[in-house]
């Protein structure tokens, strides 16, 4: 008997035990449950959602094809997104499909990334989202550069809507178009537009603006396209039936074939709007347009949302738009327009924002005249043009050239200290060492550094000198290096000459050598103290059997370029650099920072300072644009083939 009672007091025990242990087990899966759930928090584009250190993170882009706005819009994007510890080609890897313009084209590729190791996918285009809200089945999906989401299928509204979808729509400011083409043309009657009816976006564009032309009494003569083939024919038939103004409003189609659409403009003579102000330099007369670069700054947020598991359903869809209006006077001249004080007034408001209550007194530092500082100090300059100020009327920009002579710099900065300057531009490393030591009470903005924090601006991007702020300009070196085993797979030795003297080239050494490092490459780099010495530093670097001449920036060594090229050319070793204009000087393939942008960069971070921020709460920023240039001769000549993959990616094929 004792026996068996003490067995019944075991087993109840046993069971005892189980009950407890189920019970902490769904105990701790809730719990578990509770701490894997991500806390958000997201109030007007705040950025939260952190990258997670050692975690790699694998984007899927689909595109309906290349394009400038585009370009613009991925700058900030990725800005946006590195900003939050998401580095392309580090810990953020893309892989980028496009259609080349053909609607057709897209389901496939939307297939095609739904099937891929991606975390996410990306589109870009009313087309590409509406493929894709039909074609994604296993993903989740983040959109921008879309005019109307709901109208491309994303939902029935902006928080209805697909549960894997979000993301953020741009629609263009219509009743802003139409009041600039009253002001345009006083009394205007007719509108051309041209769009391709197979897009949503256009539809409902015209859909809308035929309500609001019609209440105005003006026509809105519509000629319609499926394809890029036809535009040239199409125009031809709608400037025949003579509209006073061409209206081109973020349609696809038509982007792509832009440059048919303003050749027949300009033959009839007639001006081309656009809602895409990233195309004026290409023949419009005027853009009241979308910024597109803070468009894909605000999608950045959402993105990493759902990249840090968050549910799109979860996510309400968005209306983003950050408008400017910008005119091309150049083509205003060949036209033979003037523009009135109204819309001048108009886009002054819209652009500058900037409440002026004295001419202001602008400065700006040069090291010396390389075409990377001359393409810096243009953007400056149009870019200043662009927020609507007037040369003379609105303000003054002096310039100092040191012209090389380092001594020099210390009273330029002195005269802006004591000159009573409202902003100070400087352009290179040196200039900004030695501004940030003398100027105290202006303001500075940096562009052409490579290395502004060694420079001794502050400790990053973020904690910095409180009365300056800037743009960073240090090389895509592990795109550079990408793009050489690209070329050449299983290279080992490439090689650089650089300034000692200079910090900035410095580090743009440490930077590729560490890039070429993890590569599996060595890279051998050759120092020098003055140009005097590259030629014969040129003939030691090559001496040491690089494969590749790999030449980063530094004011000594693009001072003399020529001497450079002349030594690879001697020994027959293929040639690259970062500064644009030696694509067509010995290099074979540039991978370049694009300086001139570095210029409206600045200008953009100037404009926040001049609006009243203190540039202690504007951190630096990387140039938003990088080109790649590559030469089919000097890649010929070399006995080297370029992948088509990276003929793709180009900027231009010389």
């Amino acid at each position: 008997m004792k026996l068996m009672h003490t067995i019944q007091q075991v087993y109840k025990g046993v069971i005892l035990l189980i009950i407890i242990a189920v019970i902490l087990l769904f105990s701790d899966l809730d719990s578990r449950k509770r701490n894997t759930t991500r806390q958000f928090k997201y109030n007007g584009g705040a950025r939260h959602c952190m990258a997670e250190k050692g975690k790699t993170y694998r984007v899927g882009l689909v595109y309906f094809g290349p394009d400038i706005a585009l370009d613009m819009l991925w700058d900030g994007l990725f800005t946006g997104l590195k900003e939050m510890g998401y580095v392309r080609d580090s810990n953020l890897l893309i892989t980028s499909l496009h259609a080349n313009g053909e609607i057709a084209t897209i389901p496939s590729l939307v297939q095609s990334v739904d099937n891929s190791k991606v975390d996410l996918v990306m589109t870009f285009t009313t087309p590409c989202l509406t493929a894709a809200c039909v074609g994604i089945k296993k993903k989740p999906l983040v959109f921008t550069y879309c005019y109307d989401p709901v109208a491309a299928g994303a939902g029935k509204s902006f928080t209805d809507h697909l549960p894997f979808v979000t993301g953020i729509g741009s629609f263009p400011p219509l009743v802003k178009t139409l009041d600039a083409f009253e002001k345009l043309i006083p009394g205007i009657k007719r509108v051309g537009i041209l769009y391709n009816s197979s897009e949503a976006n256009s539809r409902k564009v015209v859909e809308v603006a035929r309500g609001k032309f019609t209440e105005k009494g003006i026509e809105l003569m519509e000629m319609t396209v499926t394809n890029t083939n036809e535009v040239q024919q199409a125009m031809q038939v709608l400037c025949s039936r003579k509209p006073q103004i061409i209206w081109i409003s973020g349609d696809n189609t038509a982007l792509m074939a832009f440059e048919s659409i303003i050749k027949e403009a300009n033959k009839a003579g007639i001006p081309v709007v656009i809602n895409d102000a990233d195309f004026l330099d290409k023949g419009a007369l005027m853009a009241v347009g979308i910024d597109w670069y803070s468009i894909g700054y605000a999608t950045a947020p959402v993105a990493t949302r759902v990249l840090n598991g968050e549910n799109p359903s979860s996510i309400p869809m968005e209306n983003y738009t950050q408008e400017k209006i910008v005119f091309n006077l150049n083509v205003a001249k060949k036209l033979g327009i003037t523009f009135s004080p109204g819309i001048l007034a108009m886009a002054a408001a819209n652009k500058a924002e900037i409440k002026i209550d004295h001419k202001l007194k602008l400065g700006i530092i040069q090291y010396n005249e390389t075409p990377l500082t001359e393409e810096a100090i243009q953007g400056v300059k149009d870019g200043i043009e662009k927020l609507g100020l007037v040369l003379g009327k609105d303000y003054t920009l002096d310039g100092w050239n040191a012209q090389g002579d380092i001594s020099a710099l210390p009273s330029f900065a002195d005269a802006i200290e004591q000159g009573g300057y409202d902003l100070a531009f400087s352009v290179s490393t040196p200039t900004l060492q030695v501004a940030i030591k003398r100027i105290k009470k202006v303001p500075i903005v940096f562009s052409n550094s490579s290395s502004p924090i060694l420079a001794g601006v502050g400790e990053s991007f973020k904690k910095h000198l409180p009365h300056v702020t800037g743009i960073c300009t240090l090389g895509d070196f592990a795109g550079m290096i990408d793009y050489l085993i690209m070329i050449k797979p299983g290279l080992k030795k490439i090689g650089t000459l650089f300034s000692q003297g200079e910090i900035n080239s410095v580090e743009c050494k440490r930077v590729l050598d560490s890039c070429a490092r993890v590569r599996g490459i060595t890279l051998v780099a050759v120092p020098i103290n003055s140009t005097a010495e590259i030629s014969e530093a040129g003939k030691l670097l090559c001496q040491q059997h690089i494969e590749f001449f790999c030449q980063i920036v530094d004011n000594a060594t693009a001072a003399a370029w020529p001497a450079i090229a002349s030594v690879a050319g001697k020994f027959r070793i293929p040639l690259t650099g970062v500064m644009d204009e030696e694509i067509n000087n010995g290099a074979f393939l540039i991978v370049s920072r694009d300086y001139y942008q570095g210029g409206l960069d600045a200008v953009r971070l100037a404009a926040k300072i001049l609006r009243g921020q203190s540039p202690a709460t504007i951190p630096i920023e990387y140039v938003s644009k990088t080109k790649i240039l590559i030469n089919k001769q000097k890649t010929k000549n070399a006995g080297l083939v370029i992948p088509q993959r990276l003929l793709d990616k180009a900027t231009k094929v010389y």
